[in-house]
């Protein structure tokens, strides 16, 4: 069975994976990244109004095979007024 490294990076930090999983195959991957994905945002905690977190998978030669990510950001709509930590405010 194939095995893959699943990398963490976010806009500061990346984090390598030096254990990895095994894969039946690349759908299989596929999954194993996109289900990672809502976790590591939940433990990102707020950073900013956009923040990208993103998985980074290799296979066993190292080779980059895949990249999943998440874009989370908060818009201000103008109606609604100043944010509230807006010192204009």
């Amino acid at each position: 069975m194939p095995h893959y490294f699943f990398d963490i990076q976010d806009d500061h930090h990346c984090a390598y994976d030096d254990i990895g999983f095994d894969c039946d195959d690349v759908e299989a991957v596929r999954c194993h990244a996109l289900a990672a994905l809502p976790t590591l945002a939940r433990d990102a905690g707020p950073d900013g109004d956009r923040q990208v977190i993103s998985v980074l998978v290799r296979d066993a030669e190292g080779g980059r095979i895949l990249k999943a990510s998440l874009t989370l950001t908060v818009e201000w709509d103008e109606t609604a007024g100043s944010p509230p930590d807006d010192p204009s405010s």
